[in-house]
């Protein structure tokens, strides 16, 4: 209810306002809603700016997660960046750029195996081998079982190998064996790695693993023909090359290993048939002209002389230094044979190459087992004129020194052996040798009455052998005598 205006007093008369007046009422209820409005306006004007605050900052906020979310998927992009920048310095053989590039990737990504593979890699073409090993580790602990990791296992096999740690090279070799089964190089690898330790048992096993895994791989039983040879299990051998050579046909090598086998096993007849098959295969590659070696030395022990005469020149001009290893072979095989056939070998051999110094000293030996001294020593000096200075004939020399001693040619002996002084300083044969001609000589000469001599001969027995007592006694005796003889 709204209260009654209060009464007028009394003699109180409305009055006609005069033109000021009603303006100064104007003017002051303008006054009034100015005020209004202006209260107004400053409370929008403060409800703009806490909207706009409010607003700006949530919009900061968004744009904050916004910016964390976009770097956050950046940094990945920046490191495949990194790593591929590595990559493109590698290729162009700035290893140090790489390996910075690298690292950037990694510090990005700590947990990017494959920029740790590629740290590795070229951390190990620096020469860096343990940086190599600790970022090949790096990257299988990250990705231990992705076949795609394989090689990065085998690279820190290759490295563990390099270092000399046989026992890490192994496990890393039967990782990659165990991502790759049918692997036949890593598992060659592994093979190797093991026969380096000396456990050939294991190796047989191994390889049977992967005969077992991939039965039609010829390689796994090349392998297991091999280790089988080293083992000296021939029989094994054999059967195991003649799986390699039904699996694969044309492999030349394991025919030629077949024969190989199979003359050790004493099998002439068997070896020669897989010479002349590795032969049929691989008639004139340089590389190979070992086949024709090996087919010379079996049909010379065989006695089919022109035949091996034909082989070692067919050998011989495929590739003219090829053969050392087979030499030694031949000889093992054809002294197994008699004596005749040996000889006529290494003469047929002569007549196709007589520069061949091996083949003269093999000679000789084969004379001397004869009984042909004379053609023995013929044959040794005939070797060392052709290589006179060659420390790798000491073994001549000494064969001729004993040779010159059983005939009774001491102080040729003695000229041999002071030779081979010269040739092979560092022989251990050489002051034996020489006491044992000069004590021998002195000896001799002591039966003999010629006691100056004999004293020279006997003294130098001792400067080579100090501790030699016959020598010392005889010495004695000889002193002893010529002093008696100048009284």
């Amino acid at each position: 209810m709204v209260a009654p205006l209060p009464a007028l007093p009394q003699g109180f008369l409305f009055r006609r306002r005069s033109e000021s007046g009603k303006l100064s009422c104007v003017t002051h209820a303008r006054s009034v809603r100015a005020r209004q409005h202006s209260d107004q306006r400053r409370r929008a004007f403060c409800f703009l700016v806490a909207s706009l605050v409010i607003t700006f900052a949530v919009a900061a906020f968004a744009g904050l997660n916004a910016t964390i979310s976009l770097a956050a998927s950046y940094f990945p992009n920046l490191s495949q960046t990194h790593l591929a920048e590595g990559k493109a310095f590698l290729n162009r053989g700035d290893v140090a750029e790489a390996i910075a590039e690298f690292r950037a990737a990694i510090r990005l990504q700590p947990d990017h195996a494959e920029a740790y593979y590629n740290l590795g890699y070229a951390l190990g073409r620096q020469g860096d081998l343990d940086g190599a090993i600790a970022a090949y580790a790096e990257a299988v602990h990250l990705r231990p079982h992705d076949p795609a990791y394989a090689d990065v296992y085998a690279n820190l096999a290759h490295a563990l190998g390099q270092k000399g740690d046989l026992d890490g090279a192994i496990a890393a070799w039967k990782e990659v064996v165990r991502l790759h089964p049918g692997d036949t190089e890593a598992s060659a690898n592994l093979q190797l790695a093991l026969r380096k330790r000396g456990d050939l048992d294991r190796v047989v096993v191994a390889w049977q693993e992967a005969i077992r895994l991939q039965p039609g791989e010829s390689l796994a039983y090349a392998g297991l023909a091999t280790t089988l040879t080293e083992k000296g299990d021939l029989d094994g051998a054999i059967a195991a090359w003649r799986h390699s050579v039904r699996l694969n046909e044309n492999d030349a090598l394991a025919q030629l290993n077949l024969g190989v086998a199979l003359g050790q096993k004493g099998d002439l007849d068997g070896e020669i048939a897989a010479y002349r098959e590795a032969i049929r295969l691989k008639p004139n590659d340089p590389d190979f002209a070992e086949a024709y070696f090996d087919l010379a030395y079996a049909l010379a022990q065989k006695g089919e002389v022109e035949e091996a005469i034909a082989a070692w020149r067919k050998a011989i001009r495929l590739n003219p230094t090829a053969g050392s290893e087979r030499k030694r072979l031949g000889l093992a095989r054809t002294a197994q044979g008699s004596l005749e056939r040996a000889i006529a070998a290494w003469q047929a051999r002569i007549r196709v190459d007589p520069a061949d110094a091996f083949a003269h000293f093999k000679l000789g030996i084969a004379l001397g087992q004869k009984g042909d001294v004379a053609g023995e020593i013929a044959a040794y000096r005939e070797a060392i004129r052709l290589r006179p200075h060659d420390p790798n004939l000491a073994e001549v020399y000494h064969q001729l020194g004993k040779a010159l001693a059983h005939q009774g040619a001491w102080r040729d002996a003695i000229e041999t052996y002071q030779a081979l002084a010269r040739v092979k300083p560092d022989d251990p044969r050489i002051k034996h040798s020489l006491g044992d001609a000069h004590r021998v000589l002195g000896l001799t000469l002591l039966e003999k009455g010629e006691l100056s001599q004999a004293i020279e001969q006997l003294g130098m027995t001792l400067r080579f052998d100090p501790a030699n007592e016959e020598a010392k006694r005889a010495l004695a005796s000889a002193l002893l005598t010529e002093r008696t003889q100048r009284r």
